[in-house]
């Protein structure tokens, strides 16, 4: 990969030459406690942009005030930083499925100029799924089916010099989102629970609502029910997560 260090902003109308796909499109990209880099965007090609952080502070929403959240991952020693309530709900999701091995929420800043103007562009997410594939991830804008068309066509551009894949989304809503929030907030484990851990296995090895579940396993109620939702968020334990997470709610062993 060919980069160049940064030491400021891109100026305006700057652009990497190259041939093919994405072809005056530049990318501008930081390493984690390391230089910004720019690059085309064939030059993307291989970066772990979902192990990397944004390129700078992100604004919500331009000019007006937004809100600014720090995710950490429970499965990764990174945080990260999403710029509006929407990327923090995708963020929750993409760390509860399995599916996903990494993510970054703006890790990459796409610059062009299209009709006489130079357009500043970062994509919700990268990712890289659990198989390897890397993915550039977009939520949808609200009541709309799919980003602009010209939008779409830069970043499907930059996505096939750069071997992405690219997936329009939305964020976790309705039940499935407050289940989410719920269990986010159990994501990280406490104490030495392997034992306590082994008899809810037991207890839920037919399906069962949560608490019957408990009960059967001889714990606590309280200390047994904070154990279960971690265990569920673990996938350890599973659940119709279209059905509200009720103390009652139905779950077995994974």
């Amino acid at each position: 990969m060919s980069t160049v260090e940064a030491h400021g902003d891109l100026a305006d109308g700057e652009a990497v030459p190259g041939a093919g796909a994405g072809q005056g499109v530049v990318a501008v990209y930081r390493e984690p406690y390391g230089p910004v880099h720019v690059c085309g965007a064939s030059g993307l090609r291989g970066v772990a942009l979902e192990e990397f952080g944004p390129v700078s502070e992100p604004v919500p929403y331009r000019g007006r005030k937004g809100i600014i959240t720090y995710w950490p991952v429970a499965t990764r020693e990174q945080t990260v930083v999403c710029g509006s309530l929407r990327q923090w709900r995708l963020a929750v999701e993409l760390d509860f499925e399995p599916a996903w091995a990494a993510f970054s929420a703006g890790p990459v800043e796409l610059r062009w100029r299209a009709g006489g103007r130079l357009r500043r562009w970062r994509p919700d997410f990268v990712a890289r799924t659990a198989a390897g594939v890397r993915e550039v991830l977009v939520l949808k804008p609200p009541g709309r089916e799919s980003l602009p068309a010209s939008r779409l066509e830069v970043l499907e551009e930059v996505a096939r010099a750069a071997g992405w894949r690219v997936r329009q989304v939305r964020e976790p809503a309705g039940v499935r989102g407050r289940n989410l929030g719920w269990l986010a907030g159990y994501r990280f484990p406490e104490g030495d629970q392997e034992g306590q851990g082994r008899a809810l296995l037991e207890a839920f090895r037919e399906p069962a609502g949560l608490r019957a579940g408990v009960a059967a396993s001889g714990l606590d109620e309280l200390m047994g029910l904070d154990l279960a939702y971690r265990m569920l968020w673990q996938r350890r334990l599973l659940f119709d997560i279209a059905r509200p997470l009720l103390p009652d709610a139905v779950a077995w062993t994974a």
